[in-house]
């Protein structure tokens, strides 16, 4: 793109500086790479204007800022807009011109997102659409799969991954929706054809300090400005109720009768889920390798979404069917010694619940856990797991998460105070040996709930990331236990 069209692409836009063209945008200084073009968005915790003099030092040739910035004794050509995320909202589309797919299905919520995200893509596959995903865990599309750093990226990168796939044939991306992201714009330019939103519950308020702004940062996902499909929503939790009544066309799902996709059966055995769902397609038999109550609410947004796109009863069937496991989603340790130990990203007092519960109901012998709290991350969530991990386990060891700038035994500490009674409950700071503990303890028919982590193959201490996988450890805590 040459700098002048975008003085008529973007109405008010002033050029200064001679005419160049560029090819790459970006919006992190750190990121810029000589010939580049920097774009400075104004967001909620920082001024990308700020960081100009970083990106022409980078050896950024074309800075696009809002009027009024003025940086002199710079060789780069600086384009000056009335608002910079207006701007950019209007040349995403131009620069990736193929990131607009058939279908774009959102998935927003505290819980859920990541196994519903699976769910779709395993329907859509079966369903024989060419599909891609954007989440937690990963980018993927056909046979690629590039590690995620966020859940939603940032709206260059967003649309950069979109104008990937659709060069390479995907027809429909599914994607996590982030309360950040949806704060920040970031998913700025995009509409999506479905919409979900899966639960509220509490995490996050270092970030939104308050659950009403985080209910309404969900809701933007739900606006004209972003849905111009079907929004499926959980009429079971408190808040998509409320989004419900706001949303008078919404696909409901839930336990209740009333609602548009519900369970008619369901039983939860150790290898997995047997149910049938009413729905507007009709009776739905299923059977998922997917384990816990939990899971059955995720595969009933999966339900209300695909029908509500379009998709077949015998797709639906066969892709939930087939999706063997959710990494880091109640997966389990395979191992010869008849051991229980599921791995699960469970880090919110209501996931956290939900998982212990569902586990305890098919455990016929003790349930034990293991979890800890993230650092520099909402505190107040930290007392109430305490207390959940202590009332429905028989024995639950706490331990470390991600404690970042945080002394350890601090967030333990502040676990601890939610546990009244601690004669079920023990402390290991150090994850590898809390591990170790909770494998050496159990018998044939325990079940070991290792919480938190999930699929993350990393613990940050300090300012380090280390490499760290539950999996891994579970792996190797039981060999050195039983020594083959």
């Amino acid at each position: 793109m040459k700098t002048s069209e975008i003085a008529t692409i973007v109405q008010g836009g002033r050029v200064r500086g001679p005419e160049r063209e560029f090819s790459t945008l970006k919006a992190n200084s750190r990121s810029v790479r000589p010939g580049d073009a920097f774009i400075a968005l104004k967001g909620s915790l920082s001024d990308g204007h700020t960081f100009v003099p970083n990106a022409i030092r980078a050896g950024a040739s074309v800075v696009i800022c809002n009027y009024g910035y003025s940086e002199n004794g710079t060789d780069a050509t600086v384009i000056e807009v009335p608002d910079t995320k207006e701007a950019l909202k209007r040349l995403l589309p131009i620069l990736f011109p193929c990131a607009r797919l058939s279908k774009l299905i959102a998935i927003t919520g505290t819980n859920g997102k990541t196994s519903i995200t699976y769910l779709i893509e395993s329907i859509l596959n079966s369903a024989s659409m060419s599909s891609g995903v954007i989440g937690t865990i990963n980018m993927r599309y056909g046979g690629v799969s590039i590690p995620s750093d966020v859940t939603t990226p940032g709206p260059i990168d967003l649309f950069a991954q979109l104008h990937t796939m659709g060069l390479a044939g995907v027809d429909a991306c599914v994607m996590e929706v982030s309360s950040h992201s949806l704060d920040q714009d970031r998913i700025m330019g995009l509409t999506y054809d479905c919409a979900v939103f899966t639960n509220l519950t509490q995490d996050h308020l270092d970030y939104h300090k308050d659950m009403e702004t985080y209910f309404l940062a969900k809701k933007k996902l739900f606006s004209k400005e972003y849905l111009c499909g079907a929004s499926v929503v959980n009429a079971d939790d408190a808040y998509g109720r409320r989004l419900i009544r706001e949303l008078p066309d919404a696909v409901a799902y839930g336990r209740n009768d009333d609602a548009d996709v519900h369970i008619r059966s369901l039983q939860n055995t150790p290898d997995g889920l047997i149910m049938e769902l009413s729905s507007p397609a009709g009776t739905l038999p299923l059977r998922s390798h997917l384990r816990a109550e939990i899971n059955a609410y995720n595969i009933m947004a999966a339900v209300g979404a695909v029908i509500a796109l379009g998709v077949e009863k015998d797709a639906i069937i066969s892709g939930i069917e087939s999706l063997e496991q959710v990494p880091g989603r109640l997966e389990p340790v395979r191992n010869p010694y008849g051991l229980n130990i599921l791995v699960d990203y469970a880090h919110t007092p209501d996931a956290l619940q939900n998982v212990l519960r569902s586990v305890r109901s098919f455990t016929k012998g003790k349930l034990f856990s293991i979890f800890g709290c993230g650092g520099d991350r909402d505190k107040g969530k930290r007392p109430i797991m305490g207390s959940i991990a202590a009332e429905i386990s028989d024995h639950a060891i706490i331990t470390s998460d991600n404690p970042r700038s945080e002394e350890p035994l601090a967030i333990i500490d502040d676990i601890l105070k939610g546990i009244a009674d601690r004669s079920n409950v023990s402390v290991e700071p150090d994850r590898e040996q809390a591990i170790r503990q909770g494998v050496a303890m159990m018998k044939e028919h325990d079940c070991l709930v290792i919480a938190g982590k999930g699929h993350e193959t990393y613990q940050i201490i300090g300012s380090e990331k280390k490499t760290f996988d539950d999996r891994e450890c579970v792996r190797k805590c039981l060999r050195e236990i039983y020594g083959t």
